[in-house]
C-alpha cells in the first residue's frame, strides 16, 4: 500500500506537535514554590507545596499542614511566604518549632533556605527551595546530626546509629526534655517537673545529677573529661548541645 506525502506531512505534523506539547507538560511540573518534605512518622515522604502566601502548620484539621503527632499544637506554625522567600513563625506552640536542631523562640521566626530541617513538635521536615542553585545529589553530602531522638519511636541515634540496649523510660524522659529545649539553658527545678510530675517537685538535685550521669554514660561514654552533649550549668542545670 503506497504512502502518501500527504499522509507523511500530516504524521510530521502529529509529531513536531506532541513533543511540543510533552516539553510544556514537562516544563509546568517543575514547580516555582518552596515544599516541604516530611522525614519521620506517620507522614513520612509526604510532599507539601508552599504556594499559598500563608501555610498553616499544626494538629487542627483547619491546618494546610495537619500533623499526626500527639506533642503537636493545634495551631503550632505558620509558613510565609515573601516575594520569594519562606519564613517559619512559631505560634507560641508549646513543643516548640525547631530550625536545623535549634529552637525559635516562643513567637519567634527564622528565615529559611534550601535544605533547611524544621521540626514541629516530634515530626521533622526538609525544606526545599526551587530558587536554589541545584547540586548533582551524588555530590551532596548528607550528614546525620551527632545525636537525634524520634519520639515517635522513642528512639535515640547517636551520629547516625541508634542506641542499643535502648533508655529507660525516665532516662528517656530527661533526654527528650533536654532535647526539645537544646540550645537553652534549663534548670534542675524544669527537669523534676518534666520528668518525675507524679513527685511535684520533690525531687532532690542528687537523684538529677544521677540520672543525668547515666544518660552520658550512654550516649557520650567516651567524653568524660569534656562533656559531648550535656553541657553541666554549675549550681543551675543543665543544657544540651546537638
Amino acid at each position: 500500500m503506497p504512502f502518501h506525502a500527504g499522509a507523511w506531512r500530516t504524521l510530521c505534523e502529529y509529531s513536531i506537535a506532541t513533543s511540543f506539547t510533552l516539553k510544556e507538560t514537562w516544563k509546568t511540573t517543575v514547580s516555582r514554590f518552596g515544599k516541604l518534605v516530611c522525614l519521620n512518622g506517620p507522614l513520612t515522604g509526604h510532599e507539601y507545596d508552599l504556594s499559598s502566601d500563608i501555610i498553616s502548620v499544626g494538629r487542627g484539621a483547619e491546618s494546610t499542614i495537619r500533623l499526626e503527632d500527639q506533642f503537636a499544637s493545634r495551631q503550632h506554625a505558620e509558613i510565609r511566604h515573601l516575594d520569594n522567600t519562606y519564613q517559619v513563625h512559631d505560634l507560641q506552640s508549646k513543643n516548640g518549632v525547631f530550625v536545623d536542631g535549634r529552637r525559635l523562640p516562643g513567637g519567634g521566626n527564622a528565615w529559611l533556605a534550601d535544605g533547611m530541617e524544621l521540626q514541629f513538635a516530634s515530626t521533622r521536615f526538609r525544606f526545599y527551595d526551587p530558587s536554589a542553585t541545584v547540586t548533582a545529589p551524588s555530590l551532596i553530602a548528607v550528614r546525620e546530626p551527632g545525636l537525634r531522638v524520634d519520639i515517635t519511636t522513642r528512639q535515640v541515634f547517636v551520629d547516625g546509629e541508634p542506641l542499643n540496649p535502648p533508655l529507660s523510660v525516665k532516662q528517656f524522659e530527661l533526654l527528650w526534655y533536654l532535647y526539645q529545649n537544646r540550645g537553652r539553658v534549663v534548670s534542675k527545678d524544669e527537669i523534676a517537673q518534666a520528668v518525675w510530675p507524679e513527685a511535684q517537685g520533690d525531687v532532690y538535685d542528687a537523684n538529677i545529677d544521677r540520672m543525668v550521669s547515666r544518660v552520658r554514660s550512654r550516649i557520650e561514654p567516651n567524653s568524660e573529661d569534656e562533656p559531648r552533649f550535656i553541657q553541666t550549668i554549675r549550681a543551675y542545670g543543665y543544657q544540651l548541645d546537638a
